[in-house]
């Protein structure tokens, strides 16, 4: 309506009026966004304290994290489209295809923006490899506390998140002592 009263009515009175009242509605709605998305929901933390991704994988599939119980789990979020991405999926394989026996998974959440492409790029992976619709505005980006892409998490055999990348020194070393 702003704009029909800037096209009619130019340097109007009204027009300003009603650029400011639009103005405010999207401010305050983005701020409601903004509050929704830094609250956790209580039914996401499970006893562990483990916050549960419930999303659907590159077949279709749910997959919830929580489920994963009983193995050790690196949390993956990645962006498909970014620098670097086909050489930190070839580190990933190599991690998967070593330690994958002996009970390592890797649940890796994309927040690429176009599903196509992310389905062609994850559709030979081997782990299970979710996409989040909601991409860089995810609630579960939001929840880890992530602050830039790719970034990963550990998870015990118990669902207990043990460390972040940016704790870790040696990774071998860590997925070792973690799967004894």
């Amino acid at each position: 309506m702003a704009t029909s009263w800037d096209t009619y009515y130019p340097q109007s009175l009204r027009g300003e009026n009603l650029h400011n009242i639009a103005i405010a509605g999207m401010k305050n709605v983005r701020i409601i966004h903004n509050e929704a998305a830094r609250s956790i929901d209580a039914d996401k933390v499970d006893v562990s304290g483990l916050i549960d991704i419930a999303l659907r994988d590159n077949k279709g599939r749910l997959r919830r994290l929580k489920e994963l119980k009983g193995r050790v789990v690196m949390l993956d979020f990645h962006l498909f489209a970014g620098e670097g991405s086909l050489k930190r999926i070839m580190m990933l394989r190599d991690l998967y295809n070593k330690y994958h026996a002996m009970g390592f998974e890797i649940y890796q959440v994309s927040v690429d923006p176009d599903e196509h492409f992310w389905k062609q790029q994850t559709a030979a992976l081997p782990w299970i490899s979710v996409r989040d619709e909601a991409g860089v505005r995810s609630s579960n980006l939001v929840s880890y506390n992530v602050q830039s892409l790719p970034t990963f998490f550990l998870i015990d055999r118990n669902n207990v998140l043990q460390k972040r990348d940016a704790q870790i020194k040696d990774l071998d070393a860590t997925l070792r002592a973690m799967l004894k």
